[in-house]
């Protein structure tokens, strides 16, 4: 017989409601400030779409340590594209949304390195925790994205010219 794993249901679902309802408010405040324009249309389609090549190379990746002997379960693989998806796709959407509303625009070069960083680490320590059979290694990957990510998000700024 199976045993109900209770923090893993409220978790699936409890995330699940959370997500709807954040959407739901988003839009609805984005509604009320005139935000669901094309460009925001534009901005989260290219961003879906992107997020395809992201999720492709995720299958390659987990094809990879398939190939090399490392079980992973079902739920595992899922969990992870489906996380990679939707990952992308918001971060990739904050990156066009950024770009394309802001009067300073972000670099290109710290918008690759960011990223870089954040897929590495994030691949690093999976790769890590599927090995060693410990997710708290997956725990490690969140200093380095975050930092990969503000690095990635902020532009650079300029050194403020003082005339007197």
């Amino acid at each position: 017989m199976m045993e109900l794993n209770i923090g893993g249901m409220i978790g699936l679902y409890g995330g699940v409601i959370c997500g709807l309802l954040g959407w739901w408010f988003g839009r609805k405040k984005a509604r009320k400030n005139r935000g669901l324009d094309e460009l925001y249309y534009h901005i989260w389609q290219k961003a879906r779409s992107y997020s395809w090549y992201v999720s492709l190379g995720a299958l390659y990746v987990l094809f990879t340590l398939i190939n090399f002997g490392i079980e992973l379960s079902t739920a595992m693989v899922l969990g992870i594209l489906f996380l990679t998806h939707v990952a992308s796709w918001g971060i990739i959407g904050i990156v066009l949304t950024i770009n394309m509303s802001s009067t300073a625009p972000l670099q290109p070069s710290r918008v690759k390195v960011g990223i870089i960083v954040f897929v590495t680490s994030i691949i690093v320590f999976t790769i890590i925790s599927i090995l060693t059979t410990n997710w708290l290694f997956l725990l490690c990957s969140i200093p380095p994205s975050l930092i990969a990510l503000f690095t990635a998000l902020t532009p650079k700024r300029k050194d403020s010219e003082v005339t007197y």
